[in-house]
């Protein structure tokens, strides 16, 4: 009996040592524990993740993320568990230094944990380089991040308000990023250059497309004007004097852009109705030889009538007359003709001539073959080279006059013919060997000697 009690008791205990051994067996169990990225493989008795974090030597501080309830008891630790723990994080913000404790890895909610509103355009900035908010940072250590607030614009565009987020130091530059591109007719409240502040308010006027019509004529332009009248100025058009615009200067730019300007103009013009005068001549002996002169300058009749005329683009509208009424009366001029004798010299052909009058004439030649009868010049003189025929009108006042014509060379006046009525015309005579056919204007030079007569008129 007694021998019966002492296997019951070993046996009890036996059974216990087995069951104490299967709990140690089940507690003793293999953990994997990630800290701040980096994982730990540990074999240990737990009941709570706290107790774990113990075991290792690490007491859990305000801040740190766990994967579990770090407090809670179970008998069943998950296999896998977490921790994120707390760091400092600083952020500087327009000078100011902010400082949390912090296990959040996205920037963006630390930015928000630290009272920092993120808005378009923010720049984040660690260690000198542009970062994501929305992007995890490294576990580790510290971190020490800038904050770059974007300035604030507050557009008003024809009246429409937009706000506008930007890391530009110029107006001109945040609008070209917002895809604002701007034109020399816009109106801006501010120069292009104005740096910008973290709060800025501006207004825009965009220019628009105008077609002025004047009269046959469009002109195109741009315009950002608040008014017609404005409008009209900045492209070159200010309306003048009795000018009108459709739609009249005062009022707001019509959407469609089209405006008409009519130019009105009032004038005066003087119709003149003229009476001729007549011409007396007497001779000049100032003047020279072949030259007039006015000695008592003409005067015209004048009767003026007056028409008053209103235009509108260049056509007349109206149009009154007054009058008419006499201006002056004609008065007759007197002319001089020259009798003044003048030598002079010039070099033709390569030679000095010495000449005392100088005609533009008309040219023909001649030659004794051309004569039945002979060929008997007026002077009695047989037809050769230096034989020079004028106008019947001209000979007896020019008889035996010595000549020179370029071309032809030295002559004398010898012989007279018909002429040609309306010019003054000569014939120049030739051998009939060496005749030259002429048919041109030339000049004539009258030499010295000069005569004692010198017929003042040639007719």
């Amino acid at each position: 009996m007694i021998k019966q009690r002492k296997v019951t008791i070993w046996l009890s205990l036996a059974l216990v040592l087995i069951g104490l051994a299967l709990l140690f067996f089940h507690l003793w169990h293999p953990y994997q524990l990630t800290v701040d990225g980096q994982t730990l493989h540990v074999r240990t008795i737990a009941f709570s993740l706290r107790g774990l974090l113990r075991q290792l030597n690490y007491k859990l501080q305000p801040g740190d993320r766990t994967s579990i309830d770090p407090e809670g008891f179970t008998l069943s630790l998950p296999d896998r568990l977490s921790l994120q723990r707390a760091r400092l994080v600083e952020i500087e913000n327009g000078g100011q230094s902010l400082q949390i404790q912090s296990s959040e890895l996205l920037p963006a909610n630390l930015l928000q944990a630290a009272g920092i509103a993120l808005f378009p355009r923010d720049l984040l900035m660690q260690d000198g380089r542009v970062i994501d908010p929305n992007q995890p940072l490294p576990s580790g250590g510290e971190v020490r991040l800038q904050f770059l607030p974007a300035k604030q614009i507050t557009l008003e565009i024809d009246g429409q308000f937009r706000t506008l987020f930007t890391q530009k130091n110029t107006l001109a530059e945040a609008l070209l990023e917002a895809g604002i591109q701007l034109q020399p007719e816009d109106r801006l409240s501010a120069p292009p250059e104005t740096q910008l502040k973290a709060q800025n308010i501006f207004t825009l006027a965009q220019a628009k497309s105008l077609a002025v019509t004047v009269g046959d004529q469009t002109i195109s332009g741009m315009s950002a004007a608040p008014t017609v009248g404005e409008a009209l100025v900045e492209l070159g058009l200010a309306p003048q004097n009795l000018d009108r615009s459709i739609p009249p200067e005062d009022q707001p730019l019509p959407p469609n852009g089209q405006i008409s300007l009519i130019r009105t103009t009032e004038s005066i013009s003087l119709i003149k109705d003229e009476t001729a005068f007549n011409y007396t001549y007497q001779f000049d002996p100032e003047a020279e030889l072949d030259t007039s002169s006015v000695i008592t300058p003409g005067q015209l009749g004048l009767v003026i009538t007056r028409q008053r005329n209103r235009l509108e683009n260049g056509i007349i509208v109206h149009s009154l007359d007054e009058g008419p009424w006499k201006a002056s009366d004609p008065a007759d001029a007197v002319l001089g003709t020259g009798t003044k004798v003048v030598v002079r010299t010039e070099v033709v052909d390569g030679q000095t001539i010495e000449y005392w009058r100088k005609l533009s004439v008309y040219a023909t030649s001649y030659y004794p073959a051309e004569f039945d009868n002979g060929a008997i010049t007026r002077s009695g003189l047989p037809l050769t080279t230096g034989i020079v025929a004028v106008a019947a009108s001209w000979y007896n006042g020019l008889e035996m006059q010595p000549v020179y014509v370029p071309g032809y060379g030295h002559g004398i006046i010898a012989d007279s013919g018909y002429g040609i009525p309306g010019r003054y015309w000569i014939d120049l005579g030739y051998d009939d060997e060496n005749w030259v056919s002429w048919h041109d204007w030339t000049v004539i030079y009258f030499l010295t000697p000069v005569p004692d007569y010198v017929q003042v008129v040639l007719p």
